[in-house]
């Protein structure tokens, strides 16, 4: 009984181990490049930025401090779904094509392990675009950001980034099953921003019937509205919070379930199919 439990705890032992060597050569990957990343935080609050203040300058629209703030968190919410998809999943790919993954897989490590160890650091790449979005309003807008809900905010930001980590590796892994990735990329971009809750509800009755109803929009619905104190669809907070940690603990589950799958399948066929 005593050796069984030495085991159990040496191997979780061993777990944590493998999944903190994941975090840190995630993060020494993602600091690779500091001149490259400064430019992709900065580049597009800049943009926005200059977008509504070409909106104000022509008179199109009439852009008071909350409107500023709708947009903030519009962004923030693209923001997240371009640097995790785009960003983390195509890191991923890009592994494929390297041979890390056939290394990792070869030596006996599971792709979910190594994709959650890197996620734990792409996060804090993501914070600094948000960090980056607050600072350029407040520079050009003179927009002090003013949150309702703190905790809950938070809390909707931790969700959908472990969401999104799950949607990006059910991506890569059938990027790189189909042996294709234009067909699986160009339905993401066309269907996610319209079922992820990138859209607020104000835009017309049928985006909010659709993030009512939508599962994956619950973490970003309840973002824009912890932030701004209103309320984008007719459910209680308390219970979208409760939606969304279904939704992304369900997600985790079959994320773990296919990568598992994958590694099998890779395993007997020998090769990732990518080259």
């Amino acid at each position: 009984m005593a050796s069984l439990r030495e085991r159990s705890g040496g191997g979780a032992f061993e777990l944590v181990n493998k999944f903190l060597a994941e975090v840190w050569r995630g993060f020494r990957v993602s600091l690779s490049r500091p001149t490259s990343i400064i430019i992709n935080i900065l580049t597009s609050p800049l943009w926005l930025a200059f977008f509504i203040l070409t909106l104000r300058g022509y008179g199109v629209v009439r852009i008071g401090a909350f409107e500023l703030q709708l947009f903030l968190w519009s962004a923030y919410a693209f923001a997240l779904y371009s640097s995790w998809l785009w960003g983390f999943g195509h890191g991923i790919i890009n592994e494929g094509y390297e041979g890390i993954l056939e290394y990792l897989i070869s030596s006996g490590q599971g792709v979910f392990l190594h994709a959650l160890g890197f996620g734990v650091s792409y996060s804090i790449y993501t914070l600094f675009d948000l960090a980056a979005l607050i600072l350029s309003f407040y520079l050009i807008f003179g927009l002090t950001v003013t949150v309702k809900y703190p905790l809950i905010l938070a809390l909707s930001i931790v969700l959908a980034m472990i969401q999104l980590l799950m949607i990006s590796l059910i991506y890569v892994l059938l990027v790189i099953k189909l042996r294709s990735s234009w067909v699986i990329t160009d339905i993401m971009q066309f269907v996610m921003p319209i079922l992820g809750g990138l859209i607020p509800s104000e835009a017309s009755g049928y985006f909010r019937d659709v993030n009512m109803y939508s599962p994956i929009a619950y973490p970003f619905i309840l973002m824009r509205e912890s932030a701004l104190g209103v309320m984008e669809i007719p459910i209680p907070l308390w219970l979208q919070l409760t939606y969304s940690l279904i939704t992304v603990v369900s997600l985790s589950v079959i994320t773990y379930l296919l990568s598992g799958l994958f590694v099998r399948r890779m395993r007997v066929e020998g090769r990732l199919g990518l080259t």
